[in-house]
């Protein structure tokens, strides 16, 4: 299976490290990756000649974009983005018989992609923000493994760390405390809750990413508010650190069955102060919920299920 990946704005290299076979593109980039480059010995080609990407050269074509970027007439439409994806569509989709076109669409907004691809020469896509309570194209599967930044998803679940000795009793959180208002989608996150419970939570100042994940693996509890969009990168940092995730409520879809634990999940400031208190005070309770943690990362949140997940659901 010959495999092509096309990272539109190098969003996200979890593919590549998934796919270790798979040639890998970008068409442009505003994020330096080197130092994932470097750990993971490869280095992105810069597609120039987009032609060059044909269906003679490869069978699996995987293109990682957010289509939301490429809406005129939306608060965030980016043109370049919009630019990009023209040209593939003109110069490699319509002119192309690839056995499978795949769009990883990792935007913040749980739309179907489906209804703004604007082809119809993908066949599947994989969704990072996937709401349950929505109803999408068959088309359209679940995928929160993938999102944009300094470092992948697939990154941070590496190398896991379940050490639970020597932790502080405390909720651990670091990050902005920002609003972000789409009237158009529309959508309205605002971190507001932080004011209600921060006399429960050690808020730490981000110095630097690695004094960050640090401080983290030392607190029991990590406290995961909603981002922009579902799942926020902080889900998978809290996971991979050990600390047992205290999260606000979402529709998420994960591509599991299995759940994490109800309290360890909250709506209100009310009920998260009830459920934190049970945890705290009570080592059973905390025990059995990061037990079931332990239990969702060590299955699904590797490599091997991820890969073998997207080679079961697109039939590859």
């Amino acid at each position: 299976m010959r495999i092509a990946i096309l990272d539109c704005m190098n969003y996200d290299i979890g593919l590549k490290i998934l796919f270790p076979e798979a040639h890998y593109y970008i068409c442009a980039s505003d994020i330096d990756k080197s130092k994932s480059y470097d750990k993971y010995n490869f280095k992105p080609k810069l597609l120039e000649n987009y032609s060059s990407i044909t269906s003679s050269k490869y069978d699996v074509l995987f293109i990682v974009l957010a289509l939301y970027d490429t809406l005129p007439d939306t608060k965030f439409y980016k043109p370049q983005v919009a630019q990009i994806y023209d040209k593939i569509k003109r110069e490699i989709l319509d002119v192309n018989t690839f056995e499978k076109v795949v769009l990883f669409d990792n935007y913040d907004y749980d739309y179907d992609p489906s209804t703004i691809a604007g082809t119809d020469k993908i066949d599947a896509f994989m969704k990072r923000n996937y709401n349950k309570t929505k109803v999408y194209s068959p088309k359209v599967h679940s995928f929160p493994f993938i999102m944009f930044g300094e470092y992948s998803i697939i990154e941070k679940l590496d190398n896991p760390y379940f050490n639970r000795e020597n932790r502080h009793n405390e909720i651990f959180f670091s990050g902005s405390l920002f609003y972000h208002d789409d009237p158009q989608y529309p959508i309205t996150r605002h971190r507001r809750i932080i004011y209600e419970i921060q006399e429960y939570v050690s808020i730490y100042p981000m110095v630097s990413y690695t004094d960050y994940i640090s401080n983290m693996k030392s607190y029991k509890y990590g406290l995961d508010l909603l981002g922009v969009g579902d799942p926020n990168k902080r889900t998978f940092e809290i996971l991979a650190s050990g600390a047992l995730r205290i999260g606000q409520y979402t529709d998420l879809k994960w591509p599991f069955e299995e759940e994490f634990e109800e309290d360890t999940i909250f709506k209100t400031a009310e009920e998260f102060f009830g459920k934190i208190d049970k945890l705290i005070n009570n080592p059973d309770i905390y025990n059995k919920c990061l037990d079931r943690q332990e239990e969702i990362i060590k299955k699904y949140f590797n490599k091997e299920w991820i890969r073998g997940y997207i080679i079961l659901t697109l039939g590859l």
